[in-house]
């Protein structure tokens, strides 16, 4: 891509059990001539250049080492993949430039897979008990001071939180559909 590709903000909201939408996403952006570049939780970066097309996909790994990094990065670029970039050094973006006959994936076998929806059901459970926790901890900290003015703050909060855990809930529901599919 040359030095005078324009960059481009797209605003947007996935959440994990989504990644697979906002591969679709990605893709589609390719498809009008804009690349991923860079990618957070409600924002990500393209550069406009309509002389190439790529297929992207993404990968759930938390908590890889320099080395393992390193080793993983390489699997990937050894099965003919372009390391993209990372998001909140758990999500890594992977592109190879795009052909109209295939439909190239990360995982291609069923283990594989397995494992990675594992890994993804194990984070956004871990995430549901923490702020469960995290909840109590409050709730109990803020009783026994509760009289009329703090009933303001209570529900609001036990509202955003109640929010929380249905969207955590429902994305393990999700993933837990995609094992089973998987499964069957």
């Amino acid at each position: 891509m040359g030095n005078h590709a324009r960059m481009e903000r797209k605003y947007h909201l996935w959440f994990s059990w989504q990644y697979e939408q906002e591969e679709r996403w990605i893709n589609e952006m390719s498809r009008q001539g804009l690349h991923w570049k860079r990618g957070g939780v409600i924002r990500s970066e393209f550069e406009r250049d309509a002389s190439v097309r790529y297929t992207y996909r993404l990968d759930y790994q938390l908590g890889l080492g320099k080395e393992k990094l390193q080793e993983y990065l390489e699997l990937y670029r050894d099965a003919g993949w372009e390391f993209a970039g990372n998001c909140t050094q758990a999500w890594y973006y992977f592109r190879r430039e795009w052909r109209p006959d295939e439909d190239p994936q990360l995982y291609t076998d069923r283990e594989s897979l397995v494992a990675h929806y594992m890994r993804l059901r194990r984070m956004i459970t871990v995430m549901l008990l923490l702020n469960l926790i995290i909840m109590c901890l409050n709730g109990i900290g803020l009783l026994p001071r509760a009289n009329g003015h703090l009933w303001g703050i209570y529900v609001p909060v036990l509202a955003i939180y109640a929010l929380l855990f249905l969207l955590l809930g429902i994305g393990i529901v999700q993933i837990n559909r995609k094992l089973k599919t998987i499964s069957s």
